[in-house]
């Protein structure tokens, strides 16, 4: 089992930041939007280069957010060794979620830590051998 490099921020925004939060960071880091999954809600991928590193969710019934850290959502970090981490988060009690997107290369794993922050593991499909 291995944790590799940091894949993605994920930021959750209500529907009146979209612009703002869109313009920010097209101008200001000049990440570019490109491909998402169909994940059945609304939201963008920006990309450096040819990575998405900054995921945009949108949720309807939220007020804006604002703060040090108010729409901070997940950090995601590229893994391997799948069967293993899933046994390990059996073994340990952990309880966690898998999400395989039809249109994309991953399985992915998300669980909280034990101060509540949420953490997605990403596999790539090639490597896993899924139930």
């Amino acid at each position: 089992m291995a944790i590799g490099l940091v894949d993605h921020f994920n930021i959750v925004i209500a529907p009146s930041q979209v612009e703002e939060t869109l313009k920010f960071y097209r101008e200001v880091l000049g990440l570019e939007e490109g491909f998402r999954p169909n994940f059945g809600r609304p939201g963008w991928w920006l990309y450096a280069g040819n990575h998405p590193v900054l995921h945009i969710s949108l949720k309807e019934n939220i007020a804006p957010t604002l703060g040090s850290t108010g729409s901070f959502d997940h950090i995601a970090l590229n893994a391997t060794g799948w069967a293993g981490m899933k046994a390990k988060l059996q073994r340990l009690g952990i309880a966690y979620e898998e999400q395989l997107v039809s249109d994309n290369t991953a399985l992915q794993i998300f669980f909280h830590d034990s101060n509540g922050l949420r953490i997605e593991l990403d596999y790539k499909l090639d490597e896993v051998e899924t139930d």
